[in-house]
């Protein structure tokens, strides 16, 4: 059975909330603290003080290798190497094997994993819990904080936290004019995926088409997708995933 676009968009939304460095206050590193200049909310004052803060902050959700990774991340000025990402996204999909499920289709956009997944709805309450408790044990205990660290690598140099890292990102890179603001990034975004729920055919292509033009920027242009991947904003190309058949 095929979910409509609302639900798609509402399981979506928890996985961004799971794994995206800037999108929620559930990454233990965003404890953001504020520019005194700008009163822009930052998830730490460098990359390596955010990698610190992770292991500070890990309440054993973490296992050995994610916590190594982060380990290294430190020695190398808080990035973490392509390598150990990798192998983070490996380990996830493992211990979803492990767990008895299908590995997720994982697809990247400008180098970045997208966290989310659209797949097979479970009609049973019980296992649809289970199923839940599963994949969010593994998205913690394997991939969770490499995802926010490695992202934040990526593009986000003053570390912002929040939907105030893609609009800066998006002015640093020149995409948008001087005067486009969070409140303008917001309404666009609504507006854009409006555009997909109220549509009857909303995976046609006049559809994304219509959404497209709500927005400032270009989704097919590579430097925006990498400050929206990179920025807690990759909930952009969720439709781009392929169905994941966890039970097949």
């Amino acid at each position: 059975m095929r979910r409509n676009l609302r639900t798609i968009l509402a399981s979506i939304g928890m996985a961004i909330c799971i794994l995206g460095a800037s999108a929620c206050s559930a990454n233990p590193a965003a404890n953001s603290e504020a520019s005194s200049q700008t009163n822009v909310r930052k998830h730490a004052n460098s990359l390596r003080e955010m990698a610190q803060q992770i292991l500070n902050q890990d309440n054993n959700t973490m296992n050995d290798t994610q916590r190594e990774i982060i380990e290294r991340a430190i020695q190398n000025n808080g990035k973490v190497s392509d390598a150990d990402y990798e192998r983070a996204w490996q380990a996830y999909n493992q211990c979803l094997v492990d767990k008895g499920y299908n590995p997720q289709p994982l697809v990247q956009v400008e180098g970045i994993y997208l966290s989310s997944f659209d797949r097979d709805s479970i009609d049973n309450e019980e296992l649809q819990q289970k199923f839940e408790q599963d994949v969010n044990s593994c998205l913690f205990g394997n991939v969770m904080e490499v995802q926010g660290l490695y992202t934040a690598g990526k593009d986000n140099p003053n570390l912002i936290a929040g939907q105030e890292a893609a609009v800066d990102c998006l002015h640093r890179r020149n995409l948008v004019p001087e005067s486009y603001t969070l409140a303008d990034f917001e309404r666009e975004d609504t507006q854009y995926h409006d555009t997909f729920a109220n549509s009857k055919d909303p995976f046609a292509l006049d559809t994304r088409k219509k959404a497209s033009e709500k927005l400032s920027f270009n989704l097919d242009d590579s430097v925006a997708r990498l400050c929206l991947v990179a920025n807690g904003a990759a909930y952009f190309f969720n439709k781009d995933q392929p169905r994941w058949h966890p039970f097949d």
